[in-house]
């Protein structure tokens, strides 16, 4: 384990940040200071013995432990400040413009051959516009497994980012020109994720993409937990308060399942054909981020889709079509110039992604037999946590720990019914 942290040095100074975010929202300010004078002394009286003992490791955990503190106390200090002048998000004045523009930006799709309820769903889909979006709508996306879509998240800037990136397919990355290229991708994806309302999956996707792209331009190794973790430091950097927001955290933990568990899903069957790979590894992905957020969606929503995995595939490639289009038909529109072909292969796009989206949420959806409580959700991911560090090690403890959290998390289930 120490050996992962340090191949991911982000990762101990986002839990450090994490806990100072967390003590500075529930634990007054005075005990908090209280608590970290006492550690201060604590730490001041052992290092003396130690120094006297002539440690092995020298003074290396000491700088370590004190640049900890330090940056703990720096974290509690800047969630307080916050809390108490105004700890809403406050918009810029070029984000207002960029909420300017969105509304312009708006007016080609009204030219689109759709009913109303059908173009807002455009609109939130490719611009994230979702003050016209019906809460009847939300509902039916979400019965169908597809509420994601509504949201702009990681999904949508991977789509606008492959769309340029093809568009751009001249400047090779082999060459000098792979700087410029670099460049216009990184002012698009943020430029988007700015017009969309800079939503916290969004912001997410763009800071993941931001490092990926230096990493690939500048040929350094890339490392994608260290990524994750880097994103998700510098986003609660940002706005400490970040991380209660539920898109936050459902884009966070479906990324990070993700990364742990796609490969190894995927790699339960060797396949070669392209027409059955594809399709499974959709279905790969989809699997293993709900394994990271399905306790998370019946804590704060209740319920599930029951078909989210089998509208999946054909939910992604509508959008991976739509997204695209709409955006060229935008530009395009704005430019003076109304292309028809365009106008009617979007329209029908959208009127056949919109209509099977409303036949397959009619689809009942799964819901806990009593609602999750806070502890639960905790003993949940506890479990979730050490089974990931048994498939991973190999370790029995690892094992034994994962099924005493869900035996712990099944019997709070037993007494909250009885009860």
């Amino acid at each position: 384990m120490t050996k992962e942290l340090r191949k991911r040095p982000f990762a101990r100074p986002l839990f450090v940040w994490l806990c100072g975010i967390c003590i500075s929202v529930y634990v007054p300010f005075e005990c908090a200071a209280i608590g970290l004078g006492c550690i201060c002394l604590s730490l001041m009286f052992f290092s003396r013995n130690v120094q006297r003992e002539k440690s092995l490791y020298g003074e290396r955990w000491q700088w370590g432990t004190w640049y900890l503190l330090l940056l703990l106390a720096l974290s509690c200090g800047y969630v307080y400040y916050r809390l108490k002048t105004n700890h809403s998000f406050y918009y810029a004045d070029w984000l207002e413009w960029c909420q300017l523009w969105q509304r312009e930006l708006l007016e080609p799709i009204d030219l689109l051959d759709l009913s109303e309820w059908k173009k807002n769903v455009l609109a939130t889909l490719t611009l994230g516009y979702r003050q016209e979006l019906e809460g009847s709508v939300r509902e039916r996306f979400s019965l169908a497994g597809a509420a994601h879509i509504l949201a702009v998240s990681g999904f949508h800037v991977g789509v606008v980012y492959s769309f340029l990136r093809l568009c751009l397919f001249p400047l090779s990355d082999k060459s000098r020109l792979r700087y410029l290229k670099a460049v216009l991708l990184l002012v698009s994806i943020w430029l988007f994720a700015a017009i969309t309302g800079l939503a916290a999956s969004a912001v997410r996707a763009a800071w993941m993409l931001s490092l990926y792209l230096i990493g690939v331009t500048i040929r350094k190794k890339r490392d994608s937990y260290n990524t994750w973790c880097a994103t998700a430091f510098c986003m609660l950097v940002y706005n400490p308060f970040y991380l209660f927001d539920i898109g936050f955290q459902l884009s966070f933990l479906a990324v990070l399942s993700i990364f742990f568990f796609y490969r190894r899903i995927a790699s339960l069957f060797q396949l070669r054909n392209p027409f059955i790979r594809i399709p499974w590894d959709w279905f790969a992905i989809s699997l293993a981020a709900q394994i990271g957020t399905f306790p998370l969606c019946l804590y704060y929503f209740g319920e599930m889709s029951s078909v989210s995995l089998l509208a999946a595939l054909p939910v992604s490639f509508f959008s991976i079509l739509i997204i695209p289009l709409a955006l060229v038909w935008i530009v395009l529109v704005k430019q003076g110039w109304v292309c028809m072909p365009l106008h009617e292969m979007t329209s029908w796009l959208t009127d056949t992604f919109c209509s099977f989206v409303d036949r397959i949420g009619r689809v009942d959806p799964v819901t806990p037999a009593e609602p999750l409580s806070v502890f639960m959700l905790f003993e949940v991911y506890l479990s979730l946590l050490f089974l990931c560090f048994y498939i991973r090690e190999k370790y029995p403890r690892y094992l034994v720990t994962a099924l005493f959290f869900f035996f712990l998390f099944s019997a709070s289930m037993l007494i909250e019914r009885i009860s």
